[in-house]
Order: C-alpha cells, then sequence, then structure tokens
C-alpha cells in the first residue's frame, strides 16, 4: 500500500518504522527528516500548507493518508489553528479531489467544539472538517500516551519515582495508553476493512487517579509504594503559572482536571484483546531518579559557589580572607584582585549551574571540577591544617569534584550520539 505519512514525532516515527516492516510504500512529510533508502521524504511545512492545490502534488500514487501531526503548545510559526485545523481542511479536500482510498487523522481523546483547551478546541475544527466529508476515515482519539521512549513518559516516570508521590486534588481519572497498542490500532485500520467513518477512542484497560497510575509506573520500575502527599489546586496553580513543571502546564491542568477517560470495550474489541497496563515491564528506576536527581544536583551546586561568593564577600571578616591569602603566599598587592577575582569567579560558575539547570548547555562541569581541584591542591599544600581538620572541609571537596565529575560525563554531549 502506497501511504503519505505526515507526522515524524513519537507516534509518527514508530508508525513508519512498523509500516515499512510490514512492506508498505511510505511517503514522508518533513521539516527536518533527511533522506532515506527504506522511504521517500518530501522536504516540506505542514503548516504552510493550507489549500488543496498545495496538497495535490503529494498525493500523486497515494493509496492512504495518515495524520499524525500534533502540538500541545503554540510557538513562533507553529499555531494550534494552522496545524490542527487549517492544513487538516486543505489536506482532507485534496484527499476528495485525488480519490484517496482511506484517511486515518490523529487526534486527542476530549477534543470537541466544546473542549476546555485551545488545544482540544482546535482538534475538534480539525475532526470536524474530515467528519463533514465523504472520505472513508478513522479519527483515532488516543488518551495520555505511555512510551517508554518519550519525553512526557520519562517525565511521568520521574515524577512517579519521587520519594514521596504528589497528590494532585481536584484531578479528574485519567486512562493512559500504552503506544503498542496505538500502534497495533493504526496498523490494523491501514490494513483491515474497517467501519468506515468512525471514531476510535484508543484508551488504557482502566480509569484511575493520576496519583494510581503514577504508583503503577513506580511497580514497574521495580520500586516500592510511595507515601502521597495532597498538594492543593491553588499550589498547582502556582507551579503551573510559574512554568516549574513543564508537563504541569495551566492548559495540562485544565485537561487533568476534565478528566480523560473512555469505554475501553470498542478500541479492545477492534485490537482483538484487552489494551494492555501503560507502565513499565521489568524497568529499570536509574533514569526516572536521574530525571529528578540531577536538576537537584545542578541546584545544590548552583547554591554552593553563589552561596560560597555571598560568604566571601559579606559574612567572612575579609581581613580573615587576606590572611589566608597572606597564608598561601600571596603578596598584599594582589590580594583585593584574588580576592575580587575569585568572587566573581564562584559567582559565574553558580550562574552558570542555574543556566544548566533551565536547558542551556553551559558545559562548564569540567572547568569547575579543574578549579576545585587547583583550590584543594593549593589548599593542601600551603594551609594543611584544613586537610586534617576534624570538620573536613577540604576533604569534602572529593565528593563535590566526584559529582562535578558524573555531571559532566552525563551531560546531553556525551550522552547522546552523533547523528
Amino acid at each position: 500500500m502506497n501511504i503519505l505519512l505526515l507526522g515524524n514525532g513519537l507516534i509518527g516515527s514508530h508508525l513508519r518504522d512498523a509500516l515499512l516492516m510490514r512492506g508498505h510504500q511510505v511517503r514522508l512529510l518533513s521539516r527536518r527528516a533527511l533522506a532515506n533508502p527504506e522511504y521517500k521524504v518530501v522536504q516540506g511545512d505542514f503548516a504552510a500548507l493550507q489549500s488543496s492545490a498545495d496538497w495535490l502534488p503529494l498525493l500523486d500514487g497515494i493509496d492512504t493518508v495518515i495524520n499524525t501531526v500534533g502540538i500541545f503548545a503554540e510557538s513562533a510559526g507553529q499555531s494550534f489553528t494552522a496545524l490542527h485545523h487549517a492544513a487538516p481542511q486543505a489536506l482532507f479536500a485534496a484527499c476528495e479531489t485525488g480519490k484517496v482510498q482511506k484517511v486515518i487523522h490523529l487526534s486527542a481523546l476530549g477534543a470537541g467544539a466544546n473542549a476546555p483547551t485551545a488545544c482540544l478546541r482546535s482538534k475538534g475544527l480539525g475532526d470536524a472538517a474530515l467528519m463533514q466529508s465523504t472520505l472513508n476515515w478513522t479519527i483515532v482519539r488516543p488518551s495520555l500516551i505511555y512510551a517508554p521512549d518519550g519525553a512526557s513518559s520519562r517525565a511521568f516516570c520521574s515524577i512517579a519515582s519521587l520519594p514521596l508521590l504528589p497528590d494532585l486534588q481536584g484531578v479528574g481519572k485519567v486512562q493512559p495508553v500504552h503506544l503498542h497498542d496505538v500502534l497495533a490500532l493504526l496498523i490494523r485500520v491501514v490494513e483491515r476493512p474497517v467501519a468506515q467513518q468512525q471514531i476510535i477512542n484508543a484508551v488504557g484497560p482502566q480509569a484511575m487517579p493520576l496519583t494510581t497510575w503514577w504508583q503503577q509506573l513506580r511497580q514497574g520500575m521495580g520500586m516500592a509504594r510511595a507515601i502521597t502527599l495532597p498538594i492543593a489546586a491553588c499550589l498547582q496553580n502556582i507551579a503551573a503559572k510559574s512554568a516549574m513543571l513543564p508537563l504541569f502546564q495551566p492548559d495540562s491542568l485544565i485537561m487533568l482536571r476534565s478528566g480523560n477517560c473512555s469505554d475501553a470495550a470498542p478500541f479492545a474489541a477492534i485490537l482483538g484483546r484487552a489494551p494492555q497496563a501503560a507502565a513499565p515491564v521489568n524497568g529499570s528506576a536509574r533514569d526516572a531518579l536521574l530525571g529528578w536527581l540531577l536538576p537537584l544536583l545542578k541546584l545544590s551546586m548552583a547554591l554552593v559557589w553563589l552561596g560560597t561568593a555571598a560568604v566571601c564577600l559579606w559574612a567572612w571578616p575579609r581581613a580573615d580572607s587576606y590572611q589566608l591569602l597572606a597564608d598561601v603566599g600571596i603578596p598584599g598587592a594582589w590580594q583585593p584582585l584574588l580576592f575580587y577575582g575569585s568572587v566573581a569567579m564562584d559567582s559565574v560558575f553558580g550562574l552558570l549551574c542555574l543556566l544548566d539547570l533551565q536547558g542551556v548547555q553551559a558545559r562548564s562541569w569540567r572547568l569547575q571540577w579543574l578549579l576545585v581541584l587547583a583550590y584543594s591542591i593549593i589548599i593542601a599544600i600551603r594551609l594543611p591544617q584544613f586537610l586534617w581538620h576534624p570538620f573536613g572541609p577540604l576533604l569534602k571537596n572529593l565528593p563535590i569534584m566526584a559529582l562535578l565529575l558524573m555531571l559532566d560525563l552525563l551531560s546531553p554531549s556525551k550522552t547522546k550520539p552523533n547523528s
């Protein structure tokens, strides 16, 4: 079967591979995908194809169109209206003109004209445009998708691995669905003559409170049940507005509070089996734990550097600081320069830690490690009393250096292979 696949994200990329394994001919529309001998890549911007005339050349020889394009938040050049409504509407009109045999459109559970968020309302407009056509269409509306390699799923697993599990007060039930089940459904719709012009809600086997799902994620990662900590709605709103947790923006909270559930029986009937649990199977908690431990460690290093700079500048007697520099062998004329220079360097490293915490790859961990090593060697030689001090002020640099080495080796530039 000749298939035009739109979207190369989490679902689109997995579906592409599954279709190729089953012998289908895939034509992929993408802004970034590179040429590949296994499938044809058409470079193009989905959002820019706003008329049926724009789409007709892409449909030449195509039997089935699968649209997996979607965004959760708008950005420059990517709006809900363009991606979820205008471009799909033009696509569906072109499919009618081009006599495409089947159109499969990936939407979202809860999409509709009266949905509580702009994202779901725009999805609803796109669905309506397809339903008004004469095409052989299937709209798939998945619930919250669990995918072992998905960014949002990894974030949910990290939350689930916290020592105290947040219990968000006032949120509705969720019914997460496993990516494998969504892919199985899409393959079945592509290859088999299921009922025409139907909406399929792809949901997990049961609806449950969000906290219950997090406990299931813990169990799947081999972790014991966690104690829950109730989080009032007002605190959730503060966190959402401050962008402290990317998964819990105002719109995502609105969706959670409105519920995200449906009857699983129709979905199971098409699959020919019950949906599987949306949780790891014999998984590891390592990556989930690192999801929140690494930010915590980065924040702790920022506080060490900034706290040290503040203590030196305002709390510790300046004369005592200069005396330490004199004991190291620094001439009096150079002491103010080195003092303020070290304060400035500590401050810069603290700010770089905070930038890294925000996702800006400052790549300063190795420089910090070298500075701590230099401090430690100089102090051990010139001020050996700190080496043998019962509080171990110098020996504590050893775990700090080990931490800096770990942060350097786990930085994205070190862990991701070159493409």
